[in-house]
C-alpha cells in the first residue's frame, strides 16, 4: 500500500486509559469527552471503544450529538453549552440527549417549550471560568423554575474548573465550594465538576459525575499521575523519510534559510508538514523519533514537508519511518516546543492524513 503519512490509533491504549480513569475516580460516572471528533481520534470508533467502560459521552456540537447517536443508539450523550432555541430543544428531546443550560434565557425557553418527551438537564454554573454558566442567583432561579415541569426529566448540577491542573490549590477549591454549597441548598442534586486534570490532582471534587478527556487519549495535564496509573498514547503520527542528503558547512535547509549547517551534516526529508497538521511554528530542535532514536527539526515546516538533523544517525535512509508524537514521544513534549498544547497538536491533523485503527 502506497503511504506516506498516516496516523496510527491503538485501541488497547484507549482502554488503558480508561480503566484509570475507573481506578482513579471509582465511585463516580464518567462522562467520556469525544467533542472534536473524539480529541481528532475519532468520535465513533472511541465511543464503540469504551461502550461499555463508561457512563456517557459528551460533545460540543448538535451535529457531533447527532452523528455520536447513529453508533450510539442507547448511551447517554450530553451537549455541552451551545445554543439552544425552543426549535432545537425539540430535537435534543427527539433524540434523546441530554443538555447543557448555561443561561437563564435558554432555562425559560425550555420551561415554555412543549416537548415529545421529557429531556435532562445540565445547569451550569459560572464559578470562576467566565465563559459559560449562570451567576448563584441566576442558577438558584433555573433550578426551582426547572424543577417542576414534566418537560424536564431530571437535573444535573454542573460547573468548568480554570485551575485544576496548577499547583495553587486555592482558586479549585473556591469554585468547588461555591457549586457545592448552592446546589446542596436546592435538594440531592447529581454534581459534576472534575475534568481530567481535577481527577488526578483533587480527588475530593469527583463528586457523582467526572468528565475526562484528555487523558483518555494518553496525555496527564496535571503531571502529576501517582505511581501505577500510567496512561498510554493512543495516537501514533507517521510519516516516511522521503530523502536524506549530505551538507557542507554553510549550506542552509528550507525557507528562509532557517537552520544553517555547522559542518559536515544529513538532513532527512520527512512527508509531513502543516497541510497534514504538524505546527508551522515548530522551532529548530522540536524533537522527532526516525527508527525508534531521537532526531531534531532542522529548519522551517512547509506545506508537505519537514526536514531533520540526522547527523548522528548514518543508517537513515528514503523508506524509514519518522514518529512525530505518540508512543515513545509524547504529544505534549512536541507541543511544548511548539508553544502549544497536546490537545491542538491532536485535533489539528488533517483529512488527508490516512487513519489506521489497531
Amino acid at each position: 500500500m502506497h503511504r506516506t503519512t498516516w496516523v496510527e490509533f491503538n485501541s488497547k491504549a484507549l482502554r488503558h486509559n480508561a480503566a484509570a480513569v475507573r481506578r482513579l475516580a471509582p465511585s463516580a460516572a464518567i462522562l467520556a469527552m469525544v467533542k472534536a471528533n473524539g480529541y481528532g481520534h475519532g468520535a465513533d470508533w472511541v465511543a464503540k471503544q469504551l461502550h461499555n467502560m463508561v457512563d456517557g459521552f459528551a460533545v460540543a456540537r448538535f451535529s457531533e450529538a447527532l452523528n455520536l447517536r447513529g453508533s450510539q443508539a442507547q448511551k447517554r450523550i450530553l451537549l455541552l453549552g451551545t445554543e439552544l432555541n425552543g426549535e432545537q430543544l425539540q430535537e435534543c428531546a427527539r433524540h434523546h440527549l441530554d443538555v447543557v443550560i448555561h443561561d437563564i434565557d435558554t432555562a425559560k425557553e425550555l420551561a415554555n417549550t412543549s416537548l415529545a418527551e421529557p429531556i435532562t438537564v445540565w445547569l451550569k454554573m459560572n464559578t470562576g471560568m467566565n465563559r459559560l454558566g449562570m451567576s448563584a442567583s441566576e442558577f438558584a432561579q433555573a433550578h426551582k423554575l426547572l424543577a417542576s415541569k414534566s418537560t424536564v426529566a431530571a437535573i444535573h448540577h454542573m460547573s468548568h474548573f480554570s485551575d485544576a491542573e496548577t499547583a495553587d490549590h486555592s482558586t479549585t477549591a473556591l469554585q468547588y465550594q461555591r457549586l457545592t454549597s448552592l446546589s446542596h441548598s436546592l435538594g440531592d442534586v447529581p454534581i459534576s465538576m472534575a475534568n481530567s486534570a481535577a481527577i488526578i490532582v483533587h480527588p475530593q471534587t469527583q463528586l457523582d459525575w467526572v468528565r475526562p478527556g484528555i487523558m483518555l487519549y494518553g496525555d496527564d495535564p496535571s503531571s502529576s499521575l501517582p505511581a501505577g496509573s500510567d496512561l498510554q498514547s493512543v495516537m501514533t503520527f507517521k510519516a516516511k523519510v522521503l530523502a536524506v542528503r549530505d551538507l557542507e558547512a554553510g549550506d542552509a535547509v528550507g525557507y528562509n534559510r532557517r537552520w544553517q549547517s555547522t559542518g559536515k551534516s544529513r538532513i532527512a526529508t520527512i512527508a509531513a508538514g502543516y497541510a497534514d497538521g504538524y505546527p508551522r511554528q515548530a522551532p529548530d530542535g522540536t524533537p522527532v523519533l526516525i527508527n525508534g532514536a531521537r532526531a531534531s527539526l532542522a529548519g522551517r515546516v512547509s506545506m508537505d514537508l519537514m526536514t531533520v538533523d540526522v547527523s548522528h544517525l548514518p543508517t537513515v535512509k528514503a523508506g524509514d519511518v519518522a514518529t512525530l508524537w505518540g508512543e515513545q514521544l509524547p504529544a505534549a513534549e512536541v507541543g511544548q516546543h511548539c508553544n502549544t498544547i497536546s490537545y491542538e497538536l491532536f485535533t489539528r491533523i488533517t483529512e488527508r492524513v490516512e487513519r489506521i485503527y489497531l
